[in-house]
């Protein structure tokens, strides 16, 4: 299954020299999203701030990164434009330093523990422009997602290398393909602004949140696993479930056509 990724990123490979090619026609003239309609195409990217809901355990936010290449559909006579767009995401969540007991009984402050998971994402939906102003036009974004995992951090947190004196990494989730799924999907909402650059040219900038609807890791209650003191206990049921919001800065490359009456 670890193709589809790379078979998404042939295809939309595939696809990107012509609409370049396209995109360079610069001898007509007309009215942008008035007197023509087509598509555009665009690169953008970002910080990412991830969470994760996990069944019993609290988390924090966790920084990272994201990028995307996409289509997008040039309205004429209207505000309402469909977008298509693939890119690699860090989904994910933190938790922050605690109290370990060593085997003597004493007390160690931990560092913070990250888990990252790493994914290519397909979005597709639908834009709408709500306002105008000097600065530039305002848009709402809604859309849906696939998300396909290619790696994960989990194997930092291995509970059979990592967890003497360190009891309470047991209840992190195990870099276990039974457990870590290789598809989930959600949703994206937010909003952005778009802002002209030049006449081939334009600059936005969106924040978004990202909510998916199925889990990223699943896993039921494991028995008999051997903690760092030697003692026999039973790992409860793990869910976790991604949510992150992402501020993204991207250029955006048009067309001027000429319009023929």
């Amino acid at each position: 299954m670890r193709r589809i990724s790379s078979t998404l990123f042939f295809v939309f490979a595939l696809f990107l020299p012509f609409n370049l090619a396209t995109a360079q026609d610069l001898d007509q003239e007309g009215e942008y999203g008035i007197d023509w309609g087509g598509y555009l195409f665009g690169v953008k990217g970002g910080l990412s701030l991830g969470n994760q809901d996990w069944s019993g355990l609290e988390t924090e936010l966790l920084i990272g990164y994201h990028g995307d290449l996409y289509f997008e559909s040039i309205p004429s006579q209207g505000r309402f434009s469909f977008y298509g767009q693939l890119g690699y995401h860090t989904r994910g969540s933190k938790i922050s330093r605690r109290r370990g007991i060593t085997f003597n009984g004493g007390q160690v402050t931990l560092p913070s523990d990250d888990f990252r998971f790493y994914n290519v994402s397909l979005g597709l939906g639908a834009k709408s422009v709500f306002g105008y102003s000097r600065l530039g036009d305002f848009y709402y974004i809604l859309g849906l997602r696939a998300d396909y995992n290619v790696k994960t951090n989990l194997s930092d947190y291995d509970i059979l290398e990592q967890t003497a004196g360190t009891s309470f990494r047991l209840n992190y989730p195990l870099d276990s393909p039974d457990f870590i799924k290789d598809i989930t999907y959600g949703a994206s909402f937010g909003a952005g602004v778009l802002f002209p650059i030049s006449e081939k040219l334009g600059g936005t900038v969106e924040l978004q949140g990202h909510p998916d609807f199925s889990f990223q890791y699943e896993s039921g209650e494991i028995d008999n696993v051997i903690d760092g003191s030697g003692t026999l206990r039973t790992l409860p049921a793990r869910a976790i479930r991604n949510f992150t919001i992402e501020i993204s800065f991207g250029l955006r490359f048009l067309r001027k056509w000429t319009y023929v009456d």
